[in-house]
């Protein structure tokens, strides 16, 4: 086990610890000669970090992804802790323990599991229920389902995250019935419990989060398409209008053509699918960036790539 953990790091610390390397980027000095900005991680959290010179060469034959062996420093840098680097080294996933680096959420996986179970088991339409009986009743499923994450880092990216991210759609998307009383609230249920679960097979997440060559290749998209496909063309007589509709709201859950959908979502159930998405995914990153920065002293995060902004952190005033 790791004895220093990001989250308990201090400035003016001496850290000597195992992290994975999340990203590397070199830059040029003002001066001349380059450094690098790298990004390390571990179950609690994340910490940029500069090395110069001679450490910034060690960096060249390792590789975002890599898990490295680190010495350095704590030091604050635009009031946030950074790491100045002495040494890195590669090492090997054999020498790491995997709860040091896999971020677990929060919630109590098996409460949401049985709350989903109860959502599902409501449903009245026969199909559908035979559908969500299907995944529910598949043990390999459903073991996959409550310890996948809902991403690689974006939102829910830990252990029991796609569970969590999945809970909340359903309880959002009931929501949303009550007030828009059109809505077809078995859809709307079943879209939110099958729109993401090709994630079961996009990430791999034994010792790191990462992408399977599969998710890589193909995404959660077209996965999750193809799994309910296949459940589907096993249910007789399963109604072609409903399969059409279901289908539909996976490939386009996304919302935009340039977000991976390949269509827009093109009747109410599916345009709310793709909002409540959006909100408890973006939520979700909000919340994460705040509770990075907590106690830091400025009122503003750094900027937020996913998010296309700096997020807002409080004032002390």
């Amino acid at each position: 086990m790791k004895s220093q953990y990001i989250n308990e790091l201090k400035a003016g610390q001496l850290v000597k610890e195992k992290f994975l390397l999340n990203k590397k980027i070199l830059r040029e000095k003002k001066d001349g000669g380059f450094f690098t900005q790298i990004e390390l991680s571990d179950r609690t959290g994340s910490i940029e970090g500069v090395a110069w010179d001679n450490v910034s060469d060690e960096l060249k034959n390792i590789s975002a992804g890599d898990f490295v062996f680190v010495t350095g420093s704590i030091s604050e840098y635009n009031e946030r802790l950074r790491i100045v680097v002495n040494s890195v080294s590669r090492i090997s996933e054999d020498e790491i323990e995997p709860e040091d680096f896999l971020p677990v959420i929060e919630a109590n996986i098996k409460e949401v599991i049985n709350e989903i179970r109860g959502f599902l088991e409501k449903i009245s339409n026969p199909y559908l229920k035979n559908l969500m009986m299907q995944f529910l009743n598949n043990p390999e499923f459903m073991e996959r389902f409550s310890q996948a994450p809902a991403a690689k880092k974006a939102h829910h990216a830990g252990i029991g995250g796609l569970a969590v991210h999945t809970r909340n759609l359903i309880k959002l998307g009931l929501k949303a019935c009550e007030i828009f009383e059109f809505l077809n609230t078995d859809l709307l249920i079943a879209g939110s419990f099958l729109h993401d679960i090709g994630k079961i097979y996009e990430y791999t997440y034994q010792k790191k989060i990462d992408h399977t060559k599969n998710g890589r290749m193909l995404g959660h998209i077209v996965i999750g398409y193809e799994m309910v496909s296949e459940k589907i063309s096993k249910i007789d007589n399963f109604p072609e209008e409903l399969r059409l509709k279901l289908l539909h709201m996976i490939v386009s859950h996304h919302g935009e053509l340039e977000y991976g959908s390949p269509i827009l979502p093109l009747f109410p159930e599916a345009l709310v699918l793709h909002f409540i998405d959006n909100l408890d995914s973006k939520l979700e990153m909000m919340r994460d960036e705040i509770k990075k920065n907590k106690g830091t002293l400025s009122n503003w995060s750094d900027y937020h790539p996913l998010l296309g902004r700096a997020i807002y952190l409080g004032s002390e005033d």
